[in-house]
């Protein structure tokens, strides 16, 4: 390969300033242009930045074939700067032909013949990624192996990512949440023990924490756990699971002494513990006659009666005596049906359909004296991933609104507010663009007009600080060139002016080289 020489590129940079001399007017009008300034607005560009693909920085020199370089020296070479991570001689100039060569390029994006250290983060594919095995990373492209980067913003499940128990994913269009610690990249959402589904309550055969009462849909039908094992049992085929709301005798199912079901248009009492026995023809039911409500009649507590081709069961004996079914609350419990009725008591564990929605109880108070659907902290729609404004959420649950995915950040004011309306609530997730109302931690990455930021004070970053305009917030990172609201670090390198500087100590909107900086700034060189 044939390099230009120095001497080529010297007379090349006079001829440069010739010409800019010669046409210094109509250049100048072409920068000052509505065009040229929308640019300048829209990328920040910073002044001397648009130099650097002509000219090395003073203080970084340009790359010399043959010369003896210290590991951390930077050079200039074909309009990039590149950090020298391997001193000694090197056989060819910038970049490096492979990882653990001589060069790592300065830039934000992944490089895949840089050398990447354990937190480095870089862009890829619109995504941000932290290494968290070097020897890894450093053989494979992100996203690719989740033991060696970290996608920092997707939740999208994947084979090449880590997760731990209590992780969110989305996958074929769902929110799974893991319920083990183990081999969650290796087992597809769906499939395995791993994962249960967010926002349904559809039977899941491979999940193994339900427990007694709790209620699950079979091919649209609601049914609850009758008994604290079998669970693994299709709902409709054991006693495990029975179908709510209904009287009808399952031959499957497991009756107590005095449970009441319907058989080929009777009604049957089962004498004592039964299963599998046709109330018709066998002496462990015995045949009854459900009684038509009579008004002022003294009812018992658990007393069932007919009314208007329902089936009620007394729930309180002193209002039963003088008030009809369906027309008091906390009189009669309609049993023959799993929808919501206004005037039954309903128990903690309790599910209901209302408006073609499934709801579970979540306050027992409150529960019992509103609508499912109507009111904050009484019952909550289950059969939904969706966000739901009556719904008590818990920290760290998803949920998706407007097509974007959020996040519970906030307990108290999630519960209150509606996802991406109010900052410290719900953070959009799945994105790694900058939003206001999302909250910020310490080293969080965000994209922002085409730039990527790192928060690097989360008290001044958060609460919709937009990046690039506050000091010692976010940093730009990605460039060496100077940026004011950059809080910089000692030994941060920047270039201002085409000028080389190294921090002295910490600074924050301190330009490099005007008086006053000096205590600040130092001139830099390799």
């Amino acid at each position: 390969m044939i390099y230009t020489t120095k001497k080529t590129k010297i007379a090349f940079a006079v001829l440069l300033v010739l010409l800019f001399s010669f046409t210094i007017t109509s250049t100048f009008a072409f920068w000052s242009s509505t065009q040229y300034n929308q640019t300048i607005e829209d990328n920040n560009l910073n002044i001397g930045e648009w130099l650097s693909d002509l000219f090395a920085p003073n203080g970084i020199p340009e790359y010399v074939l043959g010369e003896t370089y210290q590991t951390g020296d930077y050079v200039w070479w074909e309009g990039k700067i590149y950090q020298i991570i391997g001193g000694g001689y090197a056989s060819a100039p910038p970049p490096s032909t492979a990882p653990y060569g001589p060069f790592n390029e300065i830039t934000h994006l992944y490089v895949p013949t840089n050398t990447y250290n354990v937190d480095d983060v870089v862009l890829y594919n619109n995504a941000f990624y932290r290494v968290i095995n070097a020897g890894i990373a450093n053989s494979s492209e992100p996203g690719t192996n989740g033991a060696g980067w970290f996608d920092m913003h997707s939740i999208d499940w994947s084979t090449g990512q880590t997760y731990v128990q209590g992780d969110y994913v989305l996958h074929n269009n769902k929110l799974w949440q893991a319920v083990v610690g183990y081999s969650l990249n290796q087992n597809e959402p769906g499939t395995s023990l791993h994962w249960k589904q967010f926002g349904s309550i559809e039977w899941n055969s491979f999940y193994t924490g339900y427990a007694q009462y709790d209620h699950v849909t079979y091919n649209g039908t609601l049914y609850y756990a009758a008994l604290s094992y079998g669970f693994s049992d299709i709902p409709g085929t054991s006693g495990t699971w029975r179908i709510k709301g209904s009287l009808a005798w399952s031959q499957y199912a497991v009756y107590q002494k005095d449970d009441i079901v319907s058989y080929n248009g009777s009604y049957y009492k089962a004498k004592y513990y039964t299963t599998g026995n046709i109330p018709s023809s066998h002496n462990s039911w015995q045949l009854i006659t459900v009684p038509t409500f009579s008004l002022g009649t003294n009812y018992k507590d658990g007393d069932i009666v007919q009314y208007n081709g329902n089936i009620y069961q007394v729930a309180n004996k002193t209002n039963a005596k003088n008030n009809a079914p369906g027309t008091l609350y906390n009189a009669w419990n309609q049993i023959d049906t799993a929808e919501w009725r206004w005037f039954n008591v309903y128990t903690a564990t309790d599910y209901v359909t209302h408006n073609g929605g499934i709801y579970k109880v979540i306050d027992l108070t409150n529960a019992n004296a509103n609508e499912p659907g109507t009111s904050y902290n009484a019952w909550n729609r289950v059969d939904v991933d969706t966000y739901q404004p009556y719904n008590v959420y818990a920290l760290g649950q998803h949920v998706f609104h407007l097509g974007d995915i959020y996040e519970v950040v906030n307990v108290s004011n999630a519960n209150a507010n509606e996802p991406g309306t109010l900052y410290n609530a719900w953070n959009l997730v799945n994105d790694s663009e900058w939003h206001g109302f999302n909250v910020y931690q310490q080293n969080d990455y965000v994209f922002y007009e085409d730039f990527a930021y790192r928060v690097v004070n989360p008290t001044n970053a958060n609460n919709n600080v937009i990046p690039g305009t506050v000091n010692d917030a976010w940093n730009r990172v990605g460039t060496l060139y100077y940026q004011s609201y950059n809080t910089y670090a000692i030994n941060d390198i920047a270039i201002y002016e085409n000028v080389t500087y190294i921090a002295l100590q910490t600074a924050t909107n301190i330009t490099p080289g005007i008086p006053g900086s000096e205590t600040y700034w130092a001139l830099y060189s390799n």
